[in-house]
């Protein structure tokens, strides 16, 4: 996944590795998180392929920064794996309800504790979810101009993550009711 990531965001344009870095942690990072290490991995895999190419270029603070560019095979396989439809649902990997799943023996009390943590942290998220909502219409990747067309599927993206944090809020609610023996 974390190569059709890059690939869409150079798709955008030109950047270096602490550019996608901060763009991915900006945005789809909110729903698919990379590391620095996988990035630049995966970045030196797709050269390797010639999906993207990258040069140096040495800046005002006399740094050299490699800039990675997408191919045109990049643009083509970027294009046909979103042109391909997911057929089927992606197995959620959610650590807080495995160990929610085992809880059972564990003191009550205890299990409020960690579920009032989960509140404080998805409000936390919604919180940071609004700001972004307020700030999208605003957005835009400098060398590209006018990203309507893109900004409508951005603000998808993020409605739905604004719906699964409301989502998740009224299930800690349940949750500490049950345990509460409500």
């Amino acid at each position: 996944m974390l190569k059709y990531i890059l690939l869409g965001f150079l798709d955008y344009g030109p950047m270096t590795g602490y550019e996608l870095k901060q763009t991915i942690d900006n945005s789809t990072g909110h729903f698919w998180h990379a590391h620095h290490s996988q990035i630049y991995t995966t970045l030196r895999q797709m050269e390797k392929d010639g999906l993207v190419s990258s040069v140096f270029k040495s800046s005002e603070d006399a740094l050299r920064r490699r800039i990675y560019t997408i191919t045109e095979s990049g643009k083509k396989e970027l294009m046909e794996w979103l042109d391909t439809p997911m057929e089927e649902i992606q197995p959620l990997k959610e650590d807080f309800l495995v160990r929610m799943f085992f809880s059972g023996k564990r003191d009550p009390q205890k299990v409020l504790e960690e579920l009032a943590i989960q509140q404080k942290l998805h409000k936390s998220t919604s919180k940071v979810y609004e700001k972004m909502q307020d700030a999208i219409c605003h957005y835009g990747h400098p060398q590209t101009g006018n990203l309507s067309d893109q900004q409508k599927y951005w603000k998808l993206t993020l409605e739905m993550g604004i719906m699964y944090e409301k989502m998740y809020q009224e299930w800690l609610e349940k949750a500490i009711e049950v345990v509460k023996g409500k």
